[in-house]
């Protein structure tokens, strides 16, 4: 991989991590149009992209993150407390449902990591997988708006949105807030509620990549491409992060449907 495709390859990641429109799918298209497989550590430079994408949400929430971070660890100490705090403290109780959500993709991820992995081979079938992102935000335009509370059964409902997006192709973004807003959650809430929850499981994603890493390794020729990925991806992702909080409260979200639509077609009739 030139320095070139490892900045095209970074902006995509920037870009369609946070917006609706699958960063693992484009990734997979990505490479397979522009040959990057030639890359002699992939496993690295996916690994630094997600760290990007991963620095921009905590430059954007991080008041959030402190915030409910704190709140959880002081009462996480103080066990006796748990229910009422759970029932007056808000910010506990959205960090306990935030762990709630994180449940299902973190067990089917594990559970089904091999099978996944071969799906990133497939851009075939990531472009099918991109018109089912394109229904599900397309369905936003018929929800009406409101600001019901998230609860555990809300949590849990998007946390299985979240695991459809092991799949290539299926938006995670595009997946969580549309479940969201169509239990009624208020936009902002939802995208709140989407990225931050998420962060662990980045993490998690991260060492094992990392761990993979240890295993391959990496020569001192790649370092400059790697240094391309994460700057690249962290700048655009805190612009792309930004572009779509504004678009969610315009109430435009279902528009990326299109986009979507249109990369699954010219995926389908190249690949």
């Amino acid at each position: 991989m030139n320095p070139f495709s490892a900045a095209i390859l970074a902006i995509v990641q920037g870009l369609t991590e946070f917006l609706p429109v699958s960063s693992s799918g484009h990734l997979v298209l990505g490479e397979a149009l522009l040959g990057s497989h030639s890359f002699g550590n992939s496993i690295a430079f996916e690994l630094v992209v997600h760290l990007g994408t991963f620095l921009a949400v905590l430059v954007i929430f991080w008041k959030d993150i402190l915030n409910l971070g704190q709140v959880f660890f002081t009462r996480l100490v103080k066990p006796g407390t748990w229910s009422s705090e759970y029932q007056n403290n808000n910010d506990f109780r959205i960090s306990i449902l935030m762990l709630v959500a994180m449940l299902p993709a973190g067990f089917i991820g594990l559970l089904l990591r091999d099978q996944i992995s071969e799906l990133f081979s497939q851009p075939f079938m990531v472009s099918v997988a991109l018109i089912a992102t394109g229904s599900m935000l397309l369905s936003t335009m018929y929800f009406k708006k409101s600001d019901n509370p998230i609860d555990l059964k809300k949590a849990l409902l998007i946390g299985f949105a979240q695991a459809l997006a092991l799949v290539p192709g299926i938006s995670r973004s595009g997946s969580t807030i549309s479940m969201a807003l169509g239990l009624g959650v208020k936009q902002e809430e939802a995208a709140r509620f989407s990225f931050i929850m998420v962060l662990p499981l980045i993490v998690a994603a991260t060492v094992l990549e990392f761990l993979d890493l240890v295993k391959v390794g990496i020569s001192s020729d790649e370092i400059s491409i790697l240094l391309i990925g994460l700057i690249v991806s962290f700048i655009v992702g805190i612009f792309s992060l930004k572009w779509l909080l504004q678009l969610l409260k315009r109430g435009k979200f279902h528009y990326f449907a299109w986009y979507c639509f249109m990369i699954a077609i010219i995926g389908l009739i190249y690949f």
